[in-house]
């Protein structure tokens, strides 16, 4: 890390999740500054890697983040435009690389089943050691990060040479919400020696797209469904609100903000008041009501117990799926 001249990040697989953390990370601008790392890092990223697979992504990033990207060539930072923050584009085999051992931070936003691959190129298990690695692919847990890592000997030694207390990861589950700064972040938890620096790091770039919270490797799943799987649980609700303003009279855009609208300051009322979800039926149900009417309809008991029976179901397959990339990737036993 010597010849870094910036805190500087990396993003490994930089798609929707990604740019949408990139975009909020660059908006938060120096007002983060106030959240500071301390040791030998004491300042927060402000160069970022993006790192890309095909010049099409790398075209779509250029164009999106115009007034922040700077030339591509990373082998001599010093040469870099000095910027207070700036976004350097790579794409191809080999740059991912390149631009980890030039940083300080690494998120690893890949697909799932591209992560081995990542991994697995030549010299990124040796460059990954001593980063904070921030890894939000969905079902990579930090067993199956470190027995990928332990299948990459160094320099021809055998890959138990390699000690774990040597890399610093954070399984990190974000929602589509991250883009507007609403994310519902689930994380896993982190040791209690974990640097100071990269604890202050993890927490700046998470609540910078929203809110975080800190979970055990049992309930990361679970969490996960709540936090990601709730929103698309709504999407009935707003889609039956819609359909049932348009056959009033309403026009469909404007009955699908209005629901929109509501269903948002129902959310602030719970998490800026600490409204309970009966405490809300008290507020907009009066006795013989409209809405009362309403939802009587909705507390028919085979209607009530459908979006429990969702979750059980949702949150079955988040497991399973966690099982199948640790079958997958046949991790047996790797210590976390």
């Amino acid at each position: 890390m010597a010849d870094i001249l910036e805190p500087t990040m990396t993003i490994i697989g930089c798609g929707s999740l990604g740019s949408a953390i990139l975009q909020r990370v660059l908006e938060a601008g120096e007002e983060q500054q106030l959240i500071r790392p301390s040791d030998s890092c004491n300042e927060l990223p402000r160069h970022f890697l993006a790192c890309v697979r095909t010049a099409e992504s790398a075209s779509r990033l250029k164009n999106r983040f115009a007034a922040y990207v700077v030339a591509d060539d990373i082998a001599k930072p010093q040469k870099q435009e000095q910027r207070a923050r700036s976004i350097q584009v790579l794409f191809g085999r080999g740059r991912n690389v390149e631009a980890v051992r030039q940083s300080t931070v690494v998120i690893l936003g890949c697909q799932p089943s591209h992560a081995a691959d990542v991994v697995a190129e030549k010299g990124m298990a040796d460059a990954l050691r001593g980063k904070l690695v921030l890894n939000i692919c969905a079902g990579i847990t930090d067993t199956v990060l470190w027995d990928l890592i332990c299948r990459q000997s160094p320099s021809g030694a055998a890959a138990v040479d390699r000690r774990r207390d040597e890399y610093y990861f954070v399984h990190a589950m974000p929602n589509p919400a991250s883009c507007v700064g609403q994310s519902e972040t689930i994380l896993s938890p982190r040791p209690a020696d974990f640097p100071l620096r990269y604890n202050a790091i993890t927490d700046w770039v998470f609540r910078c797209i929203g809110h975080v919270t800190e979970l055990p490797p049992e309930l990361m799943a679970a969490g996960t469904v709540t936090a990601g799987c709730a929103m698309g649980f709504l999407v009935p609700v707003l889609q039956g609100i819609t359909t049932g303003a348009k056959a009033a009279g309403l026009d469909g855009d404007v009955a699908l903000r209005m629901a929109a609208q509501a269903i948002k300051g129902a959310a602030e009322m719970v998490l800026a008041q600490g409204k309970t979800p009966d405490d809300l039926v008290r507020e907009v149900a009066t006795p013989g009501g409209c809405t009362a009417r309403g939802l009587a309809v909705l507390a028919d008991e085979q209607r009530t117990g459908n979006v429990a029976m969702a979750f059980e179901v949702a949150v079955k397959e988040a497991v399973a799926r966690i099982f199948e990339l640790e079958a997958a990737f046949n991790v047996a036993g790797s210590e976390v």
